[in-house]
């Protein structure tokens, strides 16, 4: 009898964890509107995290919470396998790697690319850039403003910075990086071109940064790049922290996957660029 109670316990709790399914935490950041950020209500919201949260929702198993964190944080989190999965990762397969031997990328697989993100130099108009600047080599000697734990500047870029050929001030955003430059306190910045182009537009609205311009006025110089952003999975230990990744990740490819042929990621771009 007292095994029959224990078979019946058993198969209750086991039915409940099904029923209830898995609640996946995606660590993402707020501070790329209109990508990733925090509306007038506090809400979290962007083209990113809507894109998400309606593919896990068409996931009967599967649930979904944000942890906002700095992106450089959740880059460690999954570094260490403490994350299931960091939202929105460009492709850095060849350059995220674990510290140990042998060094291997702690994030994989990704999702299938859910936006195209254009990545500029943007400087101040009065800095002398070449015409058609080769990037980076000709912006040696220049002070360039960055947010903390970004990694579009590229290895080249990153090895001049080394070398002392360029100048690095870093910050907690990308909102400060604006307000940096139309102080005329760094020269150039690298940006994604959208959300920069979002904060320019927001600080023009208030009249008291208008005053600390200075008559600055920024100019898009190289597009040093375009790339996808992703969800990106840990690798690390996710095995046993995870053991529902693989099952995840083919389930959200195929919702995404859905949603780019139907139109519906494109309506949810559409709605924020608007």
């Amino acid at each position: 009898m007292k095994n029959k109670i224990l078979i019946m316990i058993a198969s209750f709790v086991l039915s409940s964890t099904i029923l209830l399914g898995h609640n996946i935490t995606i660590h993402t950041y707020d501070v790329l509107p209109p990508l990733a950020f925090k509306n007038e209500k506090g809400v979290l919201t962007g083209v990113y995290i809507e894109i998400v949260k309606k593919a896990i929702s068409r996931m009967p198993d599967y649930s979904v919470s944000f942890l906002v964190l700095p992106w450089s944080r959740a880059k460690i989190n999954a570094k260490n396998g403490h994350a299931f999965a960091i939202l929105p990762p460009y492709f850095h397969a060849h350059d995220w790697l674990t510290d140990t031997e042998p060094k291997r990328p702690y994030l994989w697989p990704y999702s299938l690319p859910l936006f195209t993100q254009k990545d500029v130099v943007i400087c101040d108009e009065g800095v002398k850039v070449k015409e058609n600047a080769k990037y980076p080599d000709d912006y040696e000697g220049l002070d360039f403003v960055m947010w903390r734990g970004d990694g579009r500047a590229g290895v080249k870029f990153d090895k001049m910075v080394k070398e002392g050929k360029i100048k690095v001030t870093l910050l907690k955003d990308v909102k400060s990086t604006v307000r940096f430059l139309l102080k005329g306190r760094a020269d150039c910045t690298i940006a994604s071109k959208l959300p920069f182009a979002w904060y320019v537009k927001q600080i023009k609205k208030n009249d008291n940064l208008a005053k600390n311009r200075r008559g600055i006025i920024l100019k898009e110089h190289s597009i040093i790049s375009s790339n996808d952003g992703y969800l990106g999975y840990t690798d690390v230990n996710d095995e046993i922290n995870f053991p529902y990744k693989k099952e995840f990740s083919l389930q959200f490819d195929i919702e995404v996957y859905k949603m780019k042929k139907s139109g519906e990621i494109q309506k949810i771009v559409d709605q924020f660029i608007k």
